[in-house]
């Protein structure tokens, strides 16, 4: 089934535990896509419910719980290089703390390395999103869905044979509290049963998502209708049934 499409999406967010898990359930097993989570840091600033490791040492757990979700979910991983240093409240300190650019410059390198057909932000950027590295992950991947595509910036990538991409489509969610003033444009139904796995997208997404026990994340593997709510941000208005509408993921559209 896989051989069949070359249907694509780079998921964005800030730390391990933030990610659309039915979103990356259903595009995996149920479209068959490629689709991986970039998470920004390890979540080295987080809790341990499981454990008296903290800082570098909860990383590397928070790591392979990622990896463990990914393996039932069906998605691939990455990150970049920088560190969680626990909660700020605005964008500002996160962008400071960080090196703006330097967090740009990685989000840009995995996206000329995956190549997705569409990028979906879990967060706005704007201060909706609370903590502030969620805020900073918001606010840069509409730059780096521009920025990846202009072989103006991050030259120094092509050394590494990384040419420019052109993303088809970049959407938002509608984050984990929903404003009513800004609708989704696009409803992802998640909870749809497979008759091949024999289980629903939402079963094995909450299976996952449980991996990340240190977080205490533990949640039912629930049945029945689902929906990820999605915001078109490149072109607005837009009627839509499948964040791959009007975009040929055929073999021969290669």
């Amino acid at each position: 089934e896989r051989l069949q499409t070359t249907a694509s999406a780079l998921h964005t967010a800030a730390h391990p535990d933030d990610e659309d898990s039915y979103f990356i359930a259903r595009l995996a097993r149920g479209d068959n896509a490629r689709v991986a989570y970039l998470s920004l840091n390890r979540g080295e600033g987080g809790q341990n419910i499981i454990g008296t490791e903290l800082f570098d040492a909860l990383g590397v757990i928070r790591t392979e719980e990622l990896l463990q979700a990914r393996r039932l979910d069906g998605g691939e991983q990455y990150f970049t290089r920088v560190a969680d240093y626990g909660f700020s409240k605005t964008r500002g300190e996160a962008a400071a703390k960080w090196n703006e650019r330097i967090v740009l410059g990685d989000m840009v390198r995995i996206i000329r390395m995956f190549r997705p057909l569409v990028i979906y932000s879990r967060f706005s950027g704007t201060p909706a999103d609370g903590h502030g590295q969620h805020q900073l992950a918001g606010y840069l991947t509409p730059l780096a869905y521009e920025a990846a595509a202009d072989p103006s910036q991050f030259p120094e990538l092509a050394k590494d044979g990384l040419r420019p991409w052109r993303a088809k489509k970049l959407y938002r969610g509608v984050g984990f509290r929903p404003d009513p003033k800004m609708p989704a444009t696009l409803l992802v139904e998640t909870g749809v049963f497979d008759p091949v796995l024999g289980r629903y997208y939402t079963e094995i997404a909450n299976e996952g998502r449980s991996q990340h026990k240190s977080q205490e994340m533990g949640v039912l593997e629930i049945r029945g209708p689902q929906q990820s709510g999605l915001i078109r941000l490149d072109a607005a208005g837009v009627k839509e049934t499948s964040i791959f509408d009007g975009i040929d993921t055929s073999v021969a559209g290669l």
